[in-house]
C-alpha cells in the first residue's frame, strides 16, 4: 500500500505537468464536461515523517527515533449535474480510514452536506492539515475529540462571515451493529470585521453537544506532545454520557505576519473537574508572503510562494511560534513549547522542521510529572 501512495503522487505531479500551460504544478488535473458541466478530480496527500524523541518522566525514561507515513490519502471529487461529491480515504495506518466522504448541494445562499465530514469546530480543526502552521495541531483539537462523523450539516458564508451546524451520528470507526452508540449537535459561527488583501481579523465561536449511549465509546481528554510519534502523556476518562464542548478563536493577518489563538472547555456531565486547552501561533514569512484566508469558510488556505523554484526562485520560508497548554484536571497538565521553520518550494509541496519541548505535571498523568522534547521533521505533496 505504501508503495502505491508513492506511485500516485508521482502519478499526480507528472499528469500535472503535462497538463498544465505554465511550469507551475498546481495540482492533479481536473475533467470537466463543457456541456453538462459534469466534472471529475483526483485528490490526495502524503505526508511523511521521522522525529528524535527524548522522555523523561517519573516511569517513562527513553530516547528514540521513529519514521512514520503520518498522512497518504486518495480520493476523488467533483460535481455531478448540480450535486457536489468528495470521497478521501486515508491508506497510512494498519486500516483504511474514511476522511471526508460526502455529497453536497447548494440551495439558494445555502449548501448542505450529507455524509462523513467534520464537525464544526476549531479554526484550527477546519482548517486543512495541508494548511496548517505546525505538524501537528493544538493540544485541545485532539483532547477534545474534534473528529469526523456521519450527519447532515447546513452552511451558509460571505465575505465577512461563515456559519455551519449540524446534527451527526456514530464515528465511521464504530461498529456496524452500534451505529447509533453516539450522537452530537455542533455549530460554527465565524466574522471577518477586517477582510483585506493587506490585512485580516478573524473571530469565531462554536460549540458541541455530544451524547453515548452506556456501550458508546468513553469521553476521555487525552494529548500527545504536539508529536505524533510520541504516546499520549496527559488522560483523564469519564463514565458520563454527555458533554458540551465551547470554544472561542481569533486570528490576525498583516502582510507576512499572522497570530491565532483559540480557547476551549468541555463540561462533561456530572464530573466536578474543568477540563480546558489553549494555544497561540505566531508566524512570519520571511520571503515577504501572506497567509491566505477564505472568509466564506472561516478557515486558512494555501499559500503559494511568490517566487517558486520551477520559477528560479527560493521558494517560501517561514518561522513559527507556539505556546499550547491543555489542563486534563486529574489526568494531569501538560505545556508545550514549539518552534517551527516551513519551506514551500511549490505550491502543492511544503518541507517542515519543528522543535517541541513539552513540560507535564500532576501526578494522575499517564506516566507522572517529567519533561518531553523531540525534533521532527516532515515532508509532504499534494494533489
Amino acid at each position: 500500500m505504501k508503495s502505491l501512495l508513492v506511485g500516485a503522487a508521482l502519478t499526480a505531479v507528472l499528469s500535472g505537468g503535462a497538463f498544465a500551460q505554465a511550469p507551475v504544478f498546481n495540482g492533479a488535473p481536473e475533467w470537466v464536461d463543457p456541456e453538462t458541466g459534469n466534472s471529475f478530480k483526483l485528490r490526495g496527500r502524503l505526508f511523511l515523517d521521522a522525529a528524535a524523541v527524548e522522555v523523561d518522566l517519573d516511569a517513562r525514561d527513553e530516547s528514540y527515533t521513529d519514521t512514520e507515513i503520518r498522512t497518504g490519502r486518495l480520493g476523488v471529487e467533483g460535481e455531478w449535474y448540480g450535486f457536489g461529491y468528495k470521497a478521501e480515504w486515508d491508506f497510512a495506518g494498519d486500516e483504511v480510514t474514511a476522511k471526508d466522504v460526502y455529497i453536497s448541494r447548494e440551495i439558494g445562499a445555502f449548501d448542505v452536506w450529507i455524509g462523513n465530514q467534520k464537525t464544526p469546530n476549531s479554526l484550527e480543526e477546519q482548517t486543512s492539515s495541508r494548511y496548517t502552521t505546525f505538524m501537528e495541531r493544538g493540544q485541545a483539537t485532539d483532547a477534545f475529540r474534534l473528529d469526523r462523523r456521519i450527519g447532515v450539516t447546513v452552511g451558509t458564508g460571505g465575505d465577512r462571515y461563515s456559519f455551519r451546524g449540524g446534527v451527526f451520528g456514530g464515528d465511521v470507526s464504530e461498529d456496524a451493529d452500534g451505529a447509533s452508540e453516539s450522537h452530537a449537535l455542533a455549530a460554527r459561527f465565524t466574522a471577518a470585521p477586517i477582510n483585506t488583501d493587506a490585512a485580516v481579523l478573524h473571530l469565531g465561536a462554536s460549540t458541541r453537544y455530544y451524547s453515548r449511549e452506556d456501550t458508546g465509546p468513553a469521553i476521555r481528554i487525552r494529548s500527545r506532545p504536539n508529536v505524533h510519534l510520541a504516546q499520549r502523556l496527559v488522560a483523564a476518562s469519564t463514565a458520563a454520557e454527555e458533554s458540551t464542548l465551547y470554544g472561542l478563536e481569533a486570528a490576525w493577518i498583516s502582510g507576512p505576519f499572522h497570530a491565532h489563538a483559540e480557547y476551549m472547555t468541555e463540561d462533561v456531565d456530572g464530573v466536578a473537574e474543568d477540563f480546558e486547552g489553549y494555544f497561540v501561533n505566531l508566524g512570519w514569512f520571511i520571503t515577504g508572503e501572506q497567509r491566505a484566508y477564505r472568509a466564506s469558510s472561516g478557515t486558512f488556505r494555501r499559500t503559494s510562494p511568490n517566487a517558486p523554484l520551477s520559477m528560479q526562485g527560493l521558494g517560501a520560508w517561514e518561522v513559527a511560534g507556539r505556546y499550547d497548554v491543555l489542563d486534563a484536571g486529574s489526568g494531569g497538565e501538560m505545556t508545550t513549547y514549539t518552534l517551527g521553520l516551513n519551506w514551500y518550494p511549490e505550491s502543492h509541496v511544503r518541507f517542515m522542521l519543528n522543535a517541541v519541548v513539552a513540560e507535564v505535571d500532576g501526578s494522575g498523568a499517564a506516566f507522572g510529572e517529567g519533561d518531553f522534547a523531540a525534533f521532527q521533521a516532515r515532508a509532504q505533496i499534494d494533489w
